[in-house]
């Protein structure tokens, strides 16, 4: 038996170079509606390979990894459609016995590491059950040994089966038993699916089983089949992972060679987006299967929380993609010949296999509960204060919950109470005090390294600091400088103005602001018109800046200047860093339209600085300025502001009683996990910037799908307040202020700030699905 490799990479590529050697989807129409629908030869050929027994102990034949490399091979079989039961067999019947303690169990597990034996779990008896112990199939002592009786639904695989491991009710309580196929009083019933696959049912009258073939006592049968079960739900949502690449995969291509009109229908911008929709749920489907991962030994409440939202996500995530695939597909994607009916086909059962996503919703509300609509304190939990630790301490070396809670009693401590939950932006002077007691301690830049002064957090850390901060509803000062300008400065800035600037953003004695907009460029940062031109060892500056936020509190500026008009628009652009106290500079707030000072205009008129200002080199100012924006979109893209809104929609549906309304609660579930698996996604792109990698165009999703998810919770809590979401400012409902009508204004700007949601879609089309202009 071949060994699996120990590092991922060599895995993938071993079990890729396997499967190149067959066509599976012709396989799959070939067996389609035939039992069993799948191959005993191929099977044997996979145990060959080592992949049957991934979970399995060595000491019974397998390889005794984990779920990470079990699933990863679920994603690369489906992703090529094999159509042979991986995740029911070698996943869930395996765990099952994994965790069992009977004294067939080893002998089970030997068979299926050879590929001898193909068990298939009996567990649901009802549709979206997801309880094991809610059953009614029995066991009962006989003359002879032990009898069950009941009906089990759903299982698979179901007559290409051996035999069975079926739970069932002692009276000393829930246990799990080996019933063979041929066992008299066993009937299995079929019923064929949309993509030629069967699921069971099995009638149990009085079928007979000896003592030994009790695999799972009712001490230990519970605890296996609910990790049977998240496993599997784990291993399923990676299969649909496998299937929505695929078919993404085929369906861009198919965009880059399919033309009409004399173009190439990838050159459609409507096309491109919905494209780009698919691509950012497959991300995001990804994004929590890999978090999934990383938790297999998390307790069972945690892993069934994360086993549903990875159901629910992927099977989100597959679907979309299925469907836009035949739209994109016309003609061609309803045919049978085209492999896009395979992967819907295929999608549809395993989307509604071990629960729907409505019911993974459901079942993570259940399991997780409400957020409270209250902010408890930290309080008595914490045994010491952040002052008591040292300055160079470790704080990544802190367990999770120590750090949060020490965070924790700091902001509750200091933060000023009178600017908790604002519906605007905060201005600077209502939390310059605030600012400058982080900055104090050193805890004003979790992401910066520690030789520039900042806590060098990993991504699991910083998403807890922003966590405490939203959770409080501390308000964003302008922090362009920490988030944009050091990063970059770092990268591209010279020693000089390393030392002469980084330093003073730590202190918050320099406030920043981004000049790129133009009144007639937007967006199109490429064409900008301001100029600069060098004379001698000076830079003069003219031109003009809109939308340049919170610039009437900021010291200093950083500004795209056009330095060369003969050349390609983006080679002649440099980046200029500039005092606002400098002569010329004209600086006008204009009211948004929630009626707040959020934005200004500046004008630059003859304004004169030091050619030690430009930064990254003359007509090489715009990697720099990519730069920054990649940084202002990972920060745009951040929890925080979409986190406080749902705080507000969570106070509204706990003051008038929403969530007793399994409407407002299936909807609100939904938005919640929007914004869980946009912290996920976040949380891996900022592992990337915290290591120093370019993140490239990439990371416009995030502004995305945060932003619009960011307008969705605005957009439902206004609804959900009834008559209540017209009132302009805060209102009183069962004794708490409240505004609804800000955030929502602001949600409009946001995809419209950083260059709008549209131009992204552009970008991500254009950069990373490589899509024709």
């Amino acid at each position: 038996m071949t060994q699996i490799p120990d590092h991922m990479e060599a895995l993938t590529g071993s079990v890729e170079a396997f499967l190149a050697k067959g066509s599976h989807q012709q396989r799959s129409r070939s067996q389609r509606g035939r039992l069993p629908a799948y191959d005993r030869q191929f099977w044997r050929e996979l145990s060959a390979m080592g992949l049957l027994g991934i979970l399995i102990p060595e000491t019974h034949g397998g390889q005794g990894l984990g779920l990470r490399e079990a699933a990863t091979v679920a994603q690369l079989l489906s992703r090529h459609l094999v159509p042979e039961p991986y995740t029911a067999v070698s996943v869930m019947a395996a765990t099952a016995l994994i965790h069992g303690d009977g004294g067939m169990r080893d002998k089970l597990l030997q068979g299926i590491a050879a590929g001898s034996l193909i068990p298939a779990l009996a567990w649901q008896e009802s549709l979206n059950q997801s309880d094991p112990e809610a059953i009614s199939t029995t066991v009962l002592a006989s003359a002879d040994g032990l009898a069950i009786s009941g009906e089990k639904r759903f299982v698979v695989p179901g007559a290409g089966a051996d035999g069975y491991l079926v739970s069932a009710k002692s009276p000393e309580g829930l246990a799990l038993y080996w019933v063979p196929l041929q066992s008299p009083g066993l009937s299995v019933a079929e019923e064929v699916l949309s993509d030629g696959s069967f699921f069971a049912t099995l009638q149990l009258s009085n079928v007979r089983v000896r003592p030994e073939h009790q695999i799972a006592s009712p001490g230990t049968a519970k605890a296996a089949l609910e990790a049977a079960i998240h496993r599997g739900m784990i291993s399923a949502g990676a299969e649909l992972c496998g299937i929505a690449g695929s078919a993404f995969h085929d369906t861009v291509e198919y965009l880059k060679v399919r033309t009409q009109f004399g173009k190439p229908i990838g050159s459609f911008q409507a096309l491109q987006h919905r494209a780009v929709d698919c691509y950012i749920q497959l991300r995001l489907a990804l994004g929590v299967l890999q978090d999934a991962l990383e938790m297999e030994d998390a307790d069972p409440s945690q892993l069934a929380m994360i086993a549903n939202r990875v159901k629910a996500r992927c099977g989100h995530a597959a679907n979309l993609i299925i469907k836009e695939a035949i739209q994109m597909h016309g003609a061609m994607g309803f045919t049978d010949a085209c492999d896009v009916s395979l992967y819907v086909k295929r999608t549809m059962v395993l989307s509604v296999w071990l629960g729907n996503e409505t019911g993974h919703r459901r079942q993570f509300a259940r399991i997780a509960g409400n957020p409270s609509a209250e902010t408890p304190r930290g309080g008595t939990a914490v045994k010491c204060r952040l002052e008591d630790f040292p300055q160079n301490t470790d704080w990544d070396s802190l367990p999770d919950q120590e750090f949060r809670l020490v965070f924790r009693e700091f902001i509750e401590r200091n933060y000023p109470e009178q600017y908790r939950y604002m519906p605007r932006r905060v201005r600077w002077h209502e939390v310059r005090d605030w600012n400058k007691r982080l900055a104090e301690i050193g805890w004003i830049a979790p992401s910066w390294p520690s030789k520039w002064g900042g806590m060098e957090l990993s991504p699991a850390k910083q998403i807890i600091y922003i966590d405490e901060l939203e959770r409080w509803g501390v308000g964003r000062a302008p922090d362009q400088g920490v988030r944009q300008l050091g990063p970059a400065l770092m990268h591209y800035g010279t020693e000089a103005q390393q030392q002469a600037y980084l330093p003073k953003v730590l202190s918050c004695e320099h406030i920043w602001c981004q000049g790129y907009s133009e009144p007639n460029a937007g967006s199109d940062l490429a064409s900008v018109t301001t100029s600069a031109v060098l004379e001698g060892d000076a830079i003069v500056i003219n031109g003009r800046k809109i939308w340049t936020s919170m610039a009437m509190d900021c010291t200093h500026i950083y500004v795209l200047c056009r330095t060369d008009k003969t050349v390609k628009k983006q080679e002649g652009i440099s980046f200029v860093i500039l005092d606002l106290q400098t002569p010329g500079i004209t600086i006008r707030p204009i009211l948004d339209i929630a009626g707040n000072e959020e934005f200004c205009e500046i004008t630059f008129d003859n304004v004169r600085t030091g050619i030690e200002n430009l930064v990254g080199g003359l007509n090489k100012g715009w990697s720099v300025a990519k730069s920054v924006l990649d940084f202002e979109r990972l920060g745009i893209s951040s929890p925080w502001r979409p986190q406080i809104a749902f705080s507000r929609l969570t106070k509204l549906g706990a003051k008038l009683d929403l969530f007793e309304d399994q409407g407002f609660s299936d909807r609100y579930t939904e938005l919640r996990l929007d914004l869980l698996d946009q912290a996920t996604l976040y949380s891996q792109f900022a592992e990337l910037a915290r290591r120093g990698k370019n993140l490239g165009a990439d990371v416009s999703i995030l502004k995305i799908w945060g932003m619009e998810a960011f307008q969705r919770v605005t957009e439902f809590a206004l609804e959900a307040a009834g008559s209540h979401g017209a009132k302009a400012g805060s209102f009183s409902i069962a004794g708490e202020q409240i505004d609804l009508l800000t955030p929502y204004y602001m949600a409009r700007l946001i995809t419209i700030g950083g260059g709008s949601n549209e131009i992204q879609r552009n970008i991500v089309s254009r950069h990373v699905l490589e899509l024709p202009n």
